[in-house]
């Protein structure tokens, strides 16, 4: 789940912190294709149809997640 690429209302958003008691994610940490970063419950994110990342904390090819950056760039160093 964290690292991978999701859509929210059509965009696509990569998740990248997840949290919450017991039998799954509640709330996700969400990085946005504007840059910003939200917390939001993980119910409601879907799926996106993109090929499987190898390793994800890089990033392939420019554009492959619609100008996302990679996981490890959380602000202040985190993750």
């Amino acid at each position: 789940m964290i690292g991978r690429v999701y859509l929210e209302r059509g965009e696509p958003v990569i998740v990248a912190i997840r949290w919450g008691p017991g039998g799954g994610p509640r709330n996700v940490l969400i990085h946005r294709m504007d840059g910003s970063f939200v917390v939001r419950p993980f119910r409601g994110l879907r799926r996106a149809d993109l090929p499987a990342r190898a390793d994800s904390r890089t990033t392939g090819p420019p554009g492959r997640h619609g100008g996302l950056e990679p996981v490890g760039t959380l602000p202040g160093g985190a993750g």
